[in-house]
């Protein structure tokens, strides 16, 4: 705790402040904003040292785009965002994101749902570094995002709204893609270690590094926690459930000439969380989860950066292990996702790029008691990008996908810029369509309650937005209407005791963001999300949703940069969720949560969190408990 004084007194008392900015709520960087003249992008390095620099993205569409030039609805967390943030877990740094909510049932190690603009949490499709990361051996193949550290993450994106036109089944809400650090420059070595409450300890190490022909980066972590019961105190939960989790991860990139470039990524998880049974203490319960994600890709380019192909090969292995399953009686899991995709893009003239590609993947689960049941999906796409004059840039794209069980499916995108660098206004819309094949829980006959006639789920999603900027680039807000419907969604009847496509779900709402320079060394950012969600079947609320949630963030950097002061404020509106008799409303609460560091020379920074400052007694699930007031402090070391 002394560290965090020090972070807090120097962000008091010294002076020449600058200003950081902890969550990126929209397209643009978040530094003082100023609206370039538009012009015609000269053909960038194919293989650039730093391929993230500036504001590029790579998940809105195939291939990389520029932030500006961009019409997707996009939410950017970068690698300095990530730091400042202190936290080790990618859904921690999710939390403020306007448009997403994070649901997790317990403490650390619990099961972790993304509900993206009221879209189901398997309707989030999760990729790391272009891996289909989502769980194939999983009920309704979601995937969870408890044990998913942030080691070795250069940045986030997450573009909401249907996006199967680019990444095929799964992405019906919209898709969250983790881009993995590719290093460049002299060797950089980072090691931290931190402590605090619950028993938690975690330590880190990572080493990274990289010129124009190679680059490597790698790092580790673990983390131990002794937790707490992740049944509600209220409902007598005493015993404490702790959680560790081990992860490795790199990144090692190889460039031999101006044209070729290969570059593989993997990952590897191994977490073990105690558990309890629904809304009662179980002493023995274990949950042990093995997960390995890779991926290899050789790109290539042609005509100086006319002609690109690139082609990958990713793999998703899962293992997972109840060590008390009850009377279901199925303790082991496993599941395993490979594909092959390949893609092509033509810069047909300087403003005008067209993309095409297929993909072909494969995917297989088994438990203790089913054999291994495969399945698989391929797709071909074509994407056209282009700029009309200085003002209008747009995109469209088709899909069509081929599904072993669930048979064809057409999706479409587009998008559709209007810029007016004058006024610093930007007019922004995407109208999408998007499917979900079932999974092979739900539509095998050796699963429990698997049905082979199961059909695809469908989505159909616009939405519409302002963004200005105003003093002078000081202050940049966003106003965007969004819709969704969704069709043949897979609900469990009742009656029939059985899967069916019965399920009909609407989801609307406004989602604002303002970010705002408030002196040359502070800074605000805010969001609000309205989402008014409905069953049109039983005309209630989808669970989980709130109708009402805002962020707001506020930083300042001192002394030089050697401190940092962040505070962040997180307000949930009621929500519906199962109760123990009958669908109930779960609490509004919020949260205050405030971090800082503290530089005590060139090498070594000390820092601090503290969670939940004002001990709020909250559920973000029925009956399932969330940490009170709590803290951590550690030292990080950097040559």
């Amino acid at each position: 705790m002394r560290c965090f004084c020090l972070a807090v007194i120097a962000a008091v008392g010294c002076h020449g402040f600058s200003s950081q900015w902890l969550f990126a709520q929209s397209d643009d960087e978040l530094a003082p904003l100023q609206l370039p003249e538009t012009v015609v992008e000269a053909r960038p390095d194919p293989f650039p040292t730093n391929p993230l620099a500036g504001d590029t993205l790579v998940t809105p569409g195939r291939g990389e785009s520029l932030a500006n030039t961009t019409a997707s609805s996009v939410t950017v967390i970068t690698r300095d965002q990530i730091e400042a943030s202190r936290h080790s877990s990618v859904s921690e740094v999710l939390r403020g994101i306007s448009g997403v909510d994070v649901v997790q049932a317990g403490g650390p190690g619990r099961q972790t749902s993304i509900f993206m603009r009221g879209a189901n949490s398997e309707h989030t499709k999760v990729l790391i570094d272009g891996i289909p990361a989502n769980d194939p051996s999983g009920p309704t193949r979601a995937f969870d995002f408890s044990t998913l550290s942030l080691d070795n993450v250069e940045r986030i994106e997450v573009v909401r709204g249907p996006q199967s036109m680019v990444y095929g089944s799964d992405a019906i809400g919209g898709v969250i893609n983790i881009v993995t650090r590719r290093a460049d420059g002299a060797q950089r070595v980072l090691a931290s270690a931190s402590g605090g409450s619950f028993g938690t300890h975690e330590e880190r190490i990572s080493v990274s590094g990289g010129d124009h022909n190679k680059y490597y980066s790698v790092g580790a972590s673990y983390l131990n926690t002794n937790g707490f019961s992740a049944v509600s105190r209220r409902l007598g939960g005493l015993e404490k459930d702790g959680f560790q989790r081990t992860a490795v991860s790199g990144r090692f990139g190889w460039t031999p000439s101006a044209s070729i470039n290969v570059d593989y990524v993997f990952r590897f998880t191994a977490a073990d969380a105690e558990v309890d049974d629904y809304l009662l203490d179980n002493l023995i319960r274990e949950n042990q989860t093995e997960q390995f994600f890779q991926r290899v890709q050789i790109a290539s380019s042609a005509l100086d950066g006319i002609i690109e192909n690139k082609v990958g090969f990713s793999l998703t292995d899962y293992q997972r292990i109840d060590t008390d399953p009850g009377i279901f009686g199925t303790p082991e899991f496993n599941g395993q996702t490979s594909q092959v995709d390949w893609q092509a893009g033509l810069l047909l003239t300087e403003t005008n790029r067209l993309v095409t590609g297929i993909d072909y993947w494969q995917e297989e689960a088994s438990t203790t008691s089913t054999p291994n049941v495969p399945r698989s999906q391929a797709g071909v796409y074509i994407e056209d990008r282009f700029q009309m004059g200085k003002r209008s840039f747009t995109s469209i794209g088709v899909r069509w996908d081929d599904h072993s069980t669930a048979g064809s499916a057409e999706t479409y995108r587009l998008t559709q810029l209007f810029r007016f660098d004058e006024t610093g206004t930007r007019i922004h819309g995407s109208i999408g369509r998007g499917f979900r094949a079932p999974s092979i829980a739900q539509s095998s006959t050796f699963f429990f309650l698997g049905d082979p006639s199961l059909r695809p789920e469908f989505s159909k999603g616009w939405d519409i937005g302002v963004e200005q900027t105003f003093l002078g680039g000081a202050l940049v807000a966003d106003a965007t209407y969004f819709r969704n419907n969704f069709t043949n969604l897979i609900v469990f009847d009742f009656p029939s005791f059985s899967l069916q496509n019965v399920g009909l779900a609407e989801s609307r709402g406004i989602e604002l963001t303002a970010k705002l320079r408030m002196t040359d060394f502070t800074s605000l950012n805010a969001s609000y999300t309205y989402n008014d969600t409905e069953n049109l079947i039983t005309n209630s609320q989808l669970l989980r949703r709130p109708r009402h949630k805002a962020s707001v963030n506020l930083q300042q950097r001192t002394c030089d940069n050697r401190a940092d002061l962040n505070l962040y404020l997180l307000y949930v509106g009621t929500r519906a969720d199962f109760g123990t008799a009958a669908v109930e409303d779960l609490s509004t609460y919020i949260t205050l949560n405030v971090s800082g560091s503290y530089a005590i020379n060139d090498h070594w920074r000390a820092f601090a969190r503290l969670e939940n400052l004002t001990d709020t007694d909250y559920e973000e699930v029925f009956g399932f408990a969330t940490p009170g007031i709590s803290g951590y402090a550690g030292l990080t070391f950097l040559r």
